[in-house]
């Protein structure tokens, strides 16, 4: 069963809000229509919970977090190799501000049910080509996840994206977290949030979307949205990273021309 949206796009302003053009309906579900026959038959149709999406605002950070801490900053397999939260109340300040970061720019985005809860997020970021790049590894205090930031900062130093895209391409957005509800998934939350994105991206002038993929599940679900990979190393290869258990043996950086 396929996820059911009603196409008539949302318009994605500038400055990040949705603008409803002819009456959009933008809920999505996993009911498809059975056929009338069926429905003579007397069999009831099952229908699957809605959601919407919208922007994520500097308001949404707490709820946001408190997200990522319950089910992304748990399952990923980089904070999994470390040991990066020991206890089930333990947290990583300098993970959250990493992952709060850009949610000023209002090009973040959250699946959100009909009792108004998170049920997907995406975070993502807007980059310039002349935008210096920072390096703050040195300046995290957090031994742990000062290892997966080496990592990411070797990601963005090998992979030379400004030279994977046209010159004509001067902004790019990254798509940087993704996570879904563990009871909402298999139902495509991740697609439709990948694709609202693009929409939010080319609406900001972006030309391309980068998407760093440090388990093999993120990197399939970039090969099934259309990304191509520009770069790889192999974690074994980089002996201060993390070490993940397989499948998990690359970290990869993907681009998605737009």
């Amino acid at each position: 069963m396929a996820v059911a949206s009603a196409r008539n796009i949302v318009n994605l302003k500038e400055k990040g809000r949705f603008e409803l053009e002819n009456a959009r309906i933008n809920k999505y579900t996993l009911a498809d229509k059975l056929p009338e026959q069926v429905a003579e038959h007397g069999i009831k149709k099952i229908i699957e919970p809605a959601y919407h999406v919208r922007v994520i605002t500097a308001k949404d950070k707490d709820r946001t977090i408190d997200f990522l801490r319950r089910f992304f900053f748990r399952d990923e397999p980089m904070n999994l190799a470390v040991n990066l939260l020991e206890t089930p109340t333990s947290r990583c300040i300098d993970l959250e501000e990493y992952a709060a970061s850009s949610l000023d720019q209002g090009v973040s985005l959250a699946a959100v049910d009909d009792n108004g809860e998170f049920v997907g997020v995406v975070i993502n970021a807007i980059i310039n080509r002349d935008d210096v790049e920072e390096d703050k590894t040195e300046e995290c205090t957090h031994h742990k996840f000062k290892r997966i930031l080496r990592l990411l900062t070797h990601l963005s130093n090998e992979a030379k994206v400004w030279e994977k895209v046209p010159a004509s391409c001067n902004v790019m957005m990254e798509l940087r977290i993704a996570s879904t509800h563990p009871d909402w998934r298999g139902r495509r939350i991740m697609k439709v949030l990948a694709e609202e994105s693009e929409r939010l991206a080319k609406s900001h002038g972006a030309g391309a979307i980068r998407m760093d993929a440090t388990s093999a599940f993120s990197a399939r679900a970039a090969e099934r949205l259309g990304y191509k990979k520009v770069y790889s190393v192999l974690y074994k290869d980089l002996p201060d990273a993390p070490q993940p258990k397989a499948p998990h043996f690359a970290a990869c950086v993907f681009i998605k021309p737009l």
